[in-house]
């Protein structure tokens, strides 16, 4: 939950400063960077919290100052362990208020443009009237088919499941 509440927070200021998709951008690109043993320093209580602020001034003076503010924030509170759980909350509310479905699709080996072109029709259907977002991911474990997780609904229609739905049916 709480990095549920500090997503919003920052997403209704970025709304309100027009920075949506800046800031989207600088969760993605501090998700990348951002190491264990670097929020492993700024969680050390032996450090002063004016210190760690002077740390995440200086490594992120480049970024928007309200961003980096929101850093900070996260250091004086001892939440910087939650930035990447923060990060995946805020892009949520994105998709959600831009009004974009994140489809995954998992499939056992990378699908072809001509089977993605034959899936896209039936999840545009779907979702009529609203922006898809499709990532193909490969899972070896899948025997075949595919499956495909749009806003937390899993619809599995691979193989492997298919198996353990027969198997468990005759146990």
């Amino acid at each position: 939950m709480i990095p549920l509440e500090y997503a919003k927070a920052i997403y209704e200021i970025a709304e309100e400063e027009k920075k949506v998709d800046l800031f989207n951008e600088y969760f993605v690109s501090i998700n990348n960077t951002l190491s264990d043993d670097f929020i492993a320093l700024l969680k050390t209580p032996t450090i002063e919290k004016s210190e760690k602020r002077n740390i995440i001034n200086k490594v992120y003076k480049s970024i928007d100052n309200t961003f980096r503010d929101f850093l900070i924030v996260l250091v004086d509170n001892d939440r910087i362990d939650m930035f990447k759980d923060i990060g995946h909350q805020y892009r949520k509310l994105v998709r959600l208020n831009k009004n974009i479905v994140r489809i995954d699709i998992f499939s056992a080996k990378e699908l072809s443009n001509k089977q993605m072109d034959n899936i896209v029709p039936a999840l545009e259907a779907k979702y009529e009237g609203k922006e898809l977002e499709i990532k193909n991911f490969v899972n070896p474990s899948l025997i075949g088919g595919i499956q495909v997780i749009a806003n937390g609904e899993s619809i599995d229609i691979s193989l492997k499941s298919t198996l353990e739905r027969l198997k468990e049916s005759l146990q």
